[in-house]
């Protein structure tokens, strides 16, 4: 699959890095793809990756990787020419600053109002180190998605899986407020506990 990734910090890198090695086409987004910087790391993403502008980015991929911070993510959506929507768009971000007045009820909701993308929310309660190497002591770390389109739902779980994690469908976009919370969760533990980063989440059945 060709895959865009739009934010390449330490989340979109690693994504990209670890799709790569499973054969995938990556494109990186960048203000600047040319600069020292992005080169280096399309150069240790290896052959299968590239580096481009957001919109070249977006033209790119089939699926679009969403790994902006929440605080540049609506001007960068609303100032980019191309067409947002009939891709598929996996929400990998989390809000840390209070809703505006008469949005939806999570920020993947409004990730999909603005783009009017096929949204899977996912990746947004691990560690971006534990996405390229998400092997654990105790088995998989689970990652819960959800999102409105079926046939969008199935390609994430299967880009997912592919990682190495256990996969479970929360239901429709309207539940992603929940996995908002969980990452809210997961940086208490691993910044106001002993626990640290090296912890994720695993939904276990009796």
């Amino acid at each position: 699959m060709k895959i865009g990734i739009i934010g390449a910090g330490q989340v979109g890198s690693r994504l990209g890095k670890a799709w790569a090695a499973h054969g995938h086409e990556i494109m990186f987004s960048s203000r600047t793809p040319e600069s020292e910087k992005m080169q280096s790391l399309v150069a240790a993403a290896g052959a299968n990756t590239q580096a481009g502008t957001v919109q070249e980015t977006l033209a790119f991929g089939e699926i679009i990787v969403m790994a902006l911070h929440w605080d540049v993510l609506e001007s960068v959506v609303t100032t980019t020419p191309g067409d947002w929507k009939n891709k598929i768009m996996i929400d990998v971000t989390n809000r840390f600053i209070p809703a505006p007045p008469d949005t939806a009820g999570s920020a993947a909701q409004d990730l999909a109002r603005l783009t009017g993308a096929n949204v899977v929310k996912a990746f947004n309660h691990i560690g971006a180190e534990h996405m390229q190497f998400s092997e654990f002591p105790d088995g998989p770390a689970s990652i819960l998605i959800c999102g409105d389109d079926n046939k969008a739902k199935a390609t994430v779980r299967e880009l997912v899986a592919q990682l190495g994690f256990e996969v479970f469908d929360m239901g429709w976009l309207r539940e992603a407020h929940h996995l908002e919370a969980l990452a809210k969760v997961w940086i208490h533990a691993a910044f106001n506990t002993d626990l640290g980063r090296n912890i994720a989440f695993r939904l276990i059945r009796k």
